[in-house]
């Protein structure tokens, strides 16, 4: 499916694409500079981290580049993210829509690394429903990354970005962040800072275990979809459950009688849930809700669709920011802090 589900209804117009996820590290290509490859979440460089030439082993194959990659360019803002928390070398990106509450800034890129996209003086290469070969090519890129699915996939365009430097592309329905960020790390060079943003995130995910008191039973996790159509339950490959189970959350699984919608594509992250199988397919004792603005809060509050579910009713209900809704180095740090708040001990 190309169209985001809206998060929220009026105030926002970034279509998000394939809710949420990091994930399984796709297919990677080099085109007429070598031959179709694939970067994942088992990568590693064989030719050593160390050196050039090398070649990184990925899930689906290998991935060779002659020389450390000087100039990226990002075609999906959703891996940006994870580009610039190991320091790699974007002169541009693709955004989405901008001034989206919480979400994202005047550029249309995400708040939690729009920061550090101003430092690095990352130019805005198109949005996203607008892709432009040209614009590509005029960065002279040595490195082109490309999300495999999703609102933010260039990958229809991915054999003409071939023919202008090597293409890393990525799923990201079904890994870590983490899995993300090693990889983009070992294929850009920056491995160090890979290893260093993970370190950081792991100190402060131990920090926050003794912060929290898990709550009792077991815990469904959503995104609420702001167009009044439902409903996501977040799967056990999303990032944002992998956090929670971390945290020691038991999740509640989903039952069969709700999945098999598959409108939004093939995914391990989400189960699309309408209207009528939004309490059945979220049957936790408590819910956390994910990437919630004021619209969403409201939708939990008032709309019979969740209003009257045990969670709402009982007040076993958690939010965390719209920027969580995907998860980089950035946004992971947010996402512990939010549920560090929802959560505190006494």
């Amino acid at each position: 499916m190309n169209t985001f589900p809206r998060l929220v209804i009026k105030r926002r117009r970034f279509l998000a694409a394939t809710l949420v996820g990091v994930a399984p590290l796709g297919l990677a290509a080099c085109g007429r500079f070598g031959g179709r490859r694939s970067a994942g979440s088992s990568g590693s460089a064989s030719s050593g981290s160390q050196g050039w030439p090398r070649t990184v082993k990925t899930d689906d194959g290998d991935l060779s580049l002659s020389a450390q990659p000087q100039r990226i360019v990002s075609t999906s803002v959703t891996l940006t993210g994870s580009l610039l928390a190991v320091g790699a070398p974007v002169v541009a990106s693709a955004a989405t829509g901008p001034n989206n509450e919480g979400l994202t800034d005047g550029t249309g890129f995400f708040v939690q690394w729009a920061d550090v996209a101003k430092k690095q003086k990352v130019e805005k290469l198109y949005e996203i429903k607008s892709a432009d070969i040209t614009k590509v090519a005029g960065y002279e890129p040595d490195l082109i990354v490309v999300a495999k699915s999703g609102g933010d996939s260039a990958a229809d365009q991915v054999e003409q970005l071939r023919d202008i430097a090597p293409v890393l592309m990525i799923d990201y329905t079904g890994h870590s962040w983490q899995d993300i960020t090693r990889t983009i790390g070992q294929v850009t060079g920056h491995e160090q800072q890979a290893d260093t943003v993970i370190a950081d995130y792991d100190s402060r995910l131990t920090q926050a275990k003794g912060e929290i008191t898990v709550p009792d039973g077991t815990t469904s996790a959503l995104i609420v979809f702001g167009d009044g159509t439902g409903a996501a339950a977040l799967t056990q490959e999303s990032p944002q459950v992998q956090v929670l189970t971390s945290l020691g959350f038991a999740m509640a699984d989903i039952p069969e009688e709700v999945k098999g919608d598959t409108s939004m594509g093939p995914r391990q992250d989400i189960i699309k849930l309408s209207n009528e199988n939004v309490q059945t397919g979220l049957p936790g004792d408590n819910w956390v809700v994910v990437a919630a603005d004021r619209a969403t809060r409201d939708a939990i509050a008032n709309e019979p669709t969740f209003s009257t579910a045990a969670p709402v009713t009982r007040g076993r209900v958690a939010y965390t920011p719209a920027s969580t809704f995907r998860l980089d180095y950035y946004s992971a740090l947010i996402l512990l802090d939010s549920l560090k708040e929802s959560y505190k001990k006494g």
